[in-house]
């Protein structure tokens, strides 16, 4: 949301860049200015000194026709002017003397379907031949053969031809700030050349006025605006637009800054190059000064020529390198065309790109690859400064020569790289040529201290603008040599000729492609005549799949039956060696034990007795854990949840793993057939890491809802790769795994694998309930 705007006259220095000031309500009091509806032209709008320009006051004129005031002739103009397209021109000039026998300029031009009447007594002379005195001052800029001299030569004629005591020509600068390029004074006058302003100095919506009107004049800016007065025809809320108005009203900001620099006059000339607000040519008087209008027509098509002889000369200037870089791209493109691989002849051409573009550094980043010539940043930097450029740079050239500030990792290498020109060679991935240019220490002269560009007003309650602008000196950091126009251009042009490179290529693949087609289209006769033989060959693939998928039923229905016919026998054996073997070594070890107590036997009948309960002993726990191994009874009577832990338990004192185990079953019973599975799959897993992974922890969590039973089991081993040729798996805890996945297929369980060498395996198993 934009912020609000600013009633004229209410602004302070913190917001005057929202202040309205095309609709002040007011006019510069040396004039006067009449409001007028079209057709009838009668007056519903008044302001200025109309009892000396016209003979009559506000009042008077408010409500009626302007026929008496004006001659027939000119009412007949105004009234031509409402009716055609002429009002969406320029304004139209008239003249004529009053009663007073004062000459008058009169203005006419439309706003908001309005016809405003600006009037201003000539209080000066004209120029004798305006046009010659506009083509002497065009031909001072042409004899001059450089920029710096068409600087000089712009100021220098128009101080001479308007009189005013100081004229600077003031040049904006890419970062909004403004530069005073040169200057023109007269003895005693106060010296801004080399100064730097801050942007906020000219507003955005007063550069927009500039733009709009080449020339803008403030006779006496010590001024008391005269306020418009509406009639009772005007239409209640409305706002007259003031433009294009030469006698438009000026800020209280504007003048109160003028008043600080000790000028009392001012008129400013747009430089517009390229339909850009490029500068200014600010006049400054320590006197009230009123140019005529024709003066100002003069001087207004004067800042136009000139703009366009900057235009010209910049041009000029730019022009050799420009052929120079051409020469460069030329080889650049005839070398990549006849590369195979964009990439490669990029990299061949590196140490050219220098040639270029002026930099200390130039970097390609070409499928995910950095390579350097000359000072760059380390690679990893690149990467990053890419990842950010992917996200930020929207159009194909991005250009900095602050790049921390957009980017602050990059001050980490600000030495040999403050600056950036990159641009994109492709969309996804996207690749670039970077050049880079280092960190250049500046000293900049401001107008005032910046960062005090406002006074506090002495009641404390309004900040003014500042008073002070004696030359003010820092060290600016952070910034390397800015990336010219040309440069911009020339990076443009660059990647604009590699674009078209990739559609050759592009165009070369598509006529392979048309080649390949053609061939294509004379084997379809071929592959019609087969197509009657593979389709009867697909039928019989087709009989076949369908006898095999009978098969591969059949064969899942015996595996199921398998399993469940060994978990069986698993589970009558167990009891077996439980029950019975172990009830007869429990007998046999009590009756060695009344043996033993028979004190007619000898010692050595004793010991032997006593080995025989020891290997009784030892033969019961191994039937005990063998019958654990081939079906652990708790599986059966307590669920999975204690038999899990009572296997992980085993197994945490026979090895040296350590188990971080979360069963959250709560005791709830599973189906069988799930139980027996996930049970299975542990122990498989298990196994798998003892004898492969050679971890030293294991994670093993289990956990239900009310739709899916999920087993995760985790490892800190060595890991090992998924996916290879059935051929190489045996050695590997693939095989295993592979059992386990069919295992769980009977239950339409789901096994997914994490793993990779060096990182461990993860084993997640979901069951459906």
């Amino acid at each position: 949301m934009s912020e609000p705007q600013i009633a004229f006259g209410e602004a302070d220095i913190t917001n005057c860049d929202r202040e309205q000031i095309h609709i002040p309500g007011s006019i510069q009091p040396h004039g006067a200015m009449l409001v007028l509806e079209p057709v009838s032209l009668r007056v519903v709008q008044a302001a200025g000194d109309c009892r000396a320009l016209l003979g009559a006051d506000i009042p008077d004129l408010l409500g009626g026709v302007i026929d008496g005031l004006l001659s027939a002739a000119d009412c007949q103009k105004i009234r031509r002017l409402s009716e055609s397209e002429r009002q969406k021109s320029r304004p139209l000039h008239l003249s004529f003397s009053n009663s007073a026998a004062d000459r008058i300029d009169l203005v006419v031009h439309v706003s908001g379907g309005f016809i405003l009447l600006e009037l201003e007594s000539q209080r000066e002379e004209d120029p004798a031949d305006a046009l010659t005195l506009v083509q002497e001052m065009i031909q001072r800029v042409q004899n001059a053969d450089s920029v710096a001299k068409s600087y000089g030569a712009i100021v220098n004629a128009i101080r001479d031809a308007s009189g005013f005591d100081r004229v600077m020509l003031y040049r904006f600068l890419e970062d909004g700030t403004g530069s005073v390029e040169a200057e023109a004074r007269g003895t005693g006058v106060a010296s801004y050349l080399g100064l730097r302003y801050p942007a906020s100095d000219i507003p955005l919506q007063a550069r927009a006025l500039y733009l709009r009107n080449v020339i803008r004049v403030i006779p006496d800016a010590r001024y008391k605006p005269s306020r418009l007065v509406a009639s009772a025809q005007w239409p209640a809320g409305q706002t007259l637009d003031l433009s294009d108005s030469a006698l438009r009203s000026v800020s209280p900001i504007h003048l109160e800054y003028l008043a600080n620099m000790g000028v009392i006059a001012s008129m400013s000339l747009s430089l517009i190059i390229d339909g850009k607000l490029w500068g200014l040519i600010a006049c400054h008087h320590g006197t009230p000064k009123f140019p005529t209008h024709q003066r100002r027509v003069a001087f207004e098509l004067f800042s136009q020529m000139a703009s366009f002889q900057l235009e010209t000369r910049l041009e000029a200037e730019d022009l050799g390198l420009r052929l120079r870089q051409k020469t460069i791209g030329e080889a650049l493109i005839a070398d990549l065309s006849g590369a195979v691989e964009l990439a490669d002849g990029l990299r061949r051409f590196q140490p050219k790109l220098f040639d270029y573009v002026q930099a200390s550094g130039v970097g390609l980043w070409v499928d995910g690859h950095f390579s350097g010539f000359g000072k760059t940043p380390p690679g990893d930097e690149v990467a990053l400064l890419v990842s950010w450029l992917n996200g930020n740079a929207t159009e194909g050239v991005f250009g900095t020569d602050r790049l921390s500030t957009h980017y602050p990792p990059a001050a980490r290498y600000a030495d040999k790289a403050s600056g950036i020109l990159a641009l994109s060679i492709s969309r996804t991935p996207r690749d670039y040529v970077i050049w880079f240019r280092p960190e250049v220490a500046q000293t900049v002269s401001w107008a005032g201290n910046p960062d005090k560009p406002v006074e506090k007003s002495p009641d404390g309650f309004r900040l003014n603008p500042r008073k002070s602008f004696a030359a003010w000196t820092e060290q600016v950091y952070g910034r390397s040599e800015p990336w010219s126009t040309l440069d911009l251009r020339t990076a443009q042009a660059l990647r604009v000729s590699l674009l078209e490179i990739v559609l050759q290529h592009t165009d070369q693949l598509s006529r392979q492609r048309e080649s390949a087609r053609i061939q294509q289209q004379a084997l379809l006769v071929e592959l019609d005549n087969r197509i009657a033989q593979w389709e009867l060959v697909a039928q019989e693939l087709k009989q076949e799949s369908d006898r095999r998928a009978l098969v591969e039923a059949e064969l899942s229905q015996v595996l199921r039956r398998t399993v469940l016919e060994q978990e069986a026998e698993r589970q009558r054996i167990a009891r077996e060696l439980h029950d019975s073997l172990g009830q007869y070594l429990t007998v046999m070890r009590l009756d060695l034990e009344g043996i033993g107590r028979d004190t007619a036997a000898s010692d050595s009948i004793r010991q032997r007795v006593e080995k025989l309960k020891n290997l009784t002993t030892d033969v019961g726990q191994e039937v005990n854990q063998l019958a654990w191994e081939i079906r652990p009874t708790v599986l059966d009577d307590l669920g999975l949840q204690k038999a899990l832990q009572q296997f992980l338990e085993e197994w945490a004192e026979r090895s040296s793993l350590k188990f971080d185990v979360h069963l959250n079953l709560n005791d709830r019973r599973l189906p069988p057939a799930i139980e027996t599975a996930l049970y299975r799959v542990l122990q498989e897993a298990i196994r798998n890491v003892i004898k492969h992974a050679q971890a030293s922890k294991v994670g093993v969590i289990l956990d239900a809802t009310p739709d899916e039973v999920r087993l995760i089991i985790e490892d800190d081993g060595k890991g090992f790769v998924w996916d290879v040729p059935e051929k190489d798996a045996a050695a590997s805890p693939r095989l295993g795994l592979l059992g386990v996945r069919e295992r769980l297929a009977l239950v339409d369980g789901l096994l997914e694998v994490e793993t990779s060498p060096g990182s461990g395996t993860t084993l997640l198993i979901h069951v459906p309930l």
